[in-house]
């Protein structure tokens, strides 16, 4: 209902008093009960989106300078970027199972098996892999007698993964196209990761550094300890692609 200002007649709607044809005002009906607030509540914006949008652009951004520029401004990043540093893990742990399950789409082994094995169980081992080894990356700082905080430690990390991810990325435009080189392509961006990320961050940090430990061999213990770890979930990875394509499985 509406009431005209006029006569405070009560319309049921429209744009004029139904009595004395003035104008009723526009954006003041009159709501019985609840419906106003529901009404109102539904016309803002959800802030969980909003709030998603934002981190989205400011990330793109981030991610947009660091390629860009990787090391001059990934060696200056600090804890600030912490989350950062965690969404880049998570689209580098995410983006080579995607390709290698994009790739195979048209063998009919691989269909028939679930995402979760293919692509979700993978994902989540990946990124564990990759965050052990930014912890990995921490631990050798702090061998060498560096001040640093953990969460410093892991946006470095983040940061100079960046191109490697943009080199994951065109290995999975490769892969959907069908162009089957892909694969030496997701291999540079693993290893160059592996053999590079670590590197550079202990030596941003300990480029400077006095102290009688080398950071030579913190850096060769962090690639020991992490190709322990690759090698362990390489062999389960294998495993699981033998029981999920069946593969050496009697036919009788």
């Amino acid at each position: 209902m509406v009431t005209c200002p006029n006569c405070h007649h009560q319309n049921d709607g429209g744009n004029f008093c139904e009595k004395c044809g003035t104008r009723l005002a526009e954006g003041e009906p009159v709501v019985v009960g609840g419906a106003s607030a529901a009404s109102v509540e539904a016309t803002r914006p959800n802030e969980h989106l909003e709030k998603a949008k934002n981190v989205s652009k400011l990330y793109f951004g981030y991610f947009m300078s660091l390629l860009k520029s990787p090391l001059s401004k990934g060696n200056r990043i600090g804890e600030e970027h912490f989350v950062n540093g965690l969404i880049t893990i998570i689209l580098y742990s995410l983006i080579l199972p995607l390709s290698m399950y994009v790739a195979l789409r048209d063998y009919g082994s691989f269909m028939d098996s679930p995402f979760l094995t293919i692509v979700i169980k993978p994902f989540l081992t990946m990124g564990v892999f990759v965050f052990l080894m930014s912890v990995f990356t921490f631990c050798a700082v702090k061998v060498v007698g560096e001040h640093v905080s953990f969460k410093s430690a892991v946006a470095r990390f983040g940061a100079i993964l960046v191109p490697f991810i943009a080199i994951f990325a065109l290995g999975l435009l490769m892969s959907l196209f069908g162009i089957y080189e892909f694969v030496f392509v997701l291999a540079l961006g693993l290893f160059g990761a592996i053999f590079t990320v670590p590197a550079i961050v202990v030596m941003s940090y300990t480029r400077n550094s006095t102290s009688k430990f080398d950071p030579l061999y913190g850096i060769i213990l962090t690639y020991v300890a992490s190709f322990i770890v690759f090698g362990l979930i390489l062999k389960g990875f294998i495993m699981n692609m033998i029981d999920t394509l069946g593969i050496f499985s009697s036919p009788f």
